[in-house]
């Protein structure tokens, strides 16, 4: 599970400049002057690039640089300008999830599902990324519940991009996992029989003070 893991985040670091420079192209429109620095900037994001996807950029080269907490606070300084914007929130729970503090990577990524509507592609990423917090957590049933999340959304928006493979994978190994516990509860509970039973001779054949 952790290689897993670690090869999701590598994979998020090495699409982030990606996805961001994707999602910054501005729409055609007639040439403006670029801002100090070479840089064209404009609030609604047409002529340039807004202040919200500034922000992720800046975001975004500080992940890759390993300076979370400047990742962080750029992610933040994005969500002060567009609030609802669910690749705020994303981002902000994947740079928790680098920095190890789970509790608010989950908090992060349900804002992002929450804020998703217009996004599917997005909404999918947030669940698939629950469920293996869940997963890590070795919480089976609360992961099975996002694995299953994440199939129902990947049959009812069709334009998202998603990975059903993936999640009936999943599912299995957790049966699997599942049933080890129960296994390996059953033998340690048999274990401790016999020692009590092993200590309960010794008692009785102790001589008699």
């Amino acid at each position: 599970m952790r290689t897993r893991s670690v090869m999701i985040l590598t994979g998020f670091l090495g699409l982030l400049v990606s996805e961001a420079t994707l999602a910054q192209q501005p729409a055609a429109a007639p040439a403006s002057k670029p801002a100090e620095g070479g840089v064209r900037r404009d609030p609604k994001g047409l002529k340039g690039i807004s202040p919200f996807w500034e922000a992720i950029k800046k975001g975004d080269d500080a992940l890759v640089a390993r300076d979370i907490d400047s990742a962080i606070a750029a992610y933040k300084e994005a969500l002060s300008k567009e609030p609802n914007n669910p690749m705020g929130h994303y981002r902000i729970g994947e740079a928790m999830l680098v920095k190890g503090d789970m509790n608010e990577a989950k908090a992060a990524l349900e804002s992002a599902k929450r804020f998703s509507g217009n996004d599917p592609t997005l909404r999918a990423k947030a669940i698939f990324v629950l469920a293996d917090i869940a997963e890590r957590e070795r919480n089976f049933t609360e992961a099975t519940n996002s694995w299953n999340a994440y199939d129902s959304h990947a049959k009812s928006a069709a334009s998202a991009k998603t990975y059903p493979a993936t999640s009936t994978d999943r599912k299995k190994r957790i049966e699997d996992w599942k049933k080890l516990e129960t296994d390996y509860a059953a033998v340690k509970e048999r274990i401790k029989k016999r020692q009590d039973e092993a200590d309960q001779k010794l008692r009785s054949s102790a001589p008699s003070k």
